[in-house]
């Protein structure tokens, strides 16, 4: 039962994000925006942890962050790999979805597991951020 509500607000997730989302999970810089000076706070810090399977990436988002529509998702990633999150496409899709779901999005603090694949945005959403 509770895969199948997992997996119906994962779906509605999807449905209110729109393909496009989907399909820029998948391209680091992707309708990246510049920089702007004093723009908003997103990310209020990462925190690394070291595990046996690698590193474990918390991700501390501000209100704002949590709330990010997609033209300002960009600026959240920058802002998290300013802080110490290294740029992959396996992390930024994890991060990505997060704030895109509304289960993960709610969550203290996003993770993001260095070991998980690069599987692109919509298998990522579908297995609410873990792929």
């Amino acid at each position: 039962m509770r895969k199948l509500l997992v997996l119906a607000v994962v779906l509605v997730g999807m449905v209110m994000a729109g393909r496009a989302v989907l399909d820029s999970l998948s391209t680091p810089g992707a309708a990246s925006e510049s920089p702007e000076r004093g723009s908003r706070q997103f990310i209020l810090v990462v925190t690394p942890e070291g595990t046996p399977d690698g590193t474990v990436y918390h991700v501390r988002p501000t209100r704002a962050g949590r709330l990010a529509g997609r033209p300002q998702l960009d600026t959240a990633w920058r802002q998290a790999v300013a802080r110490g999150v290294p740029d992959r496409a396996n992390l930024r899709q994890q991060f990505l979805c997060h704030p895109l779901s509304v289960v993960a999005r709610a969550k203290p603090t996003w993770d993001l597991e260095s070991w998980r694949p690069a599987v692109g945005g919509l298998r990522t959403m579908l297995a609410a951020c873990n792929p």
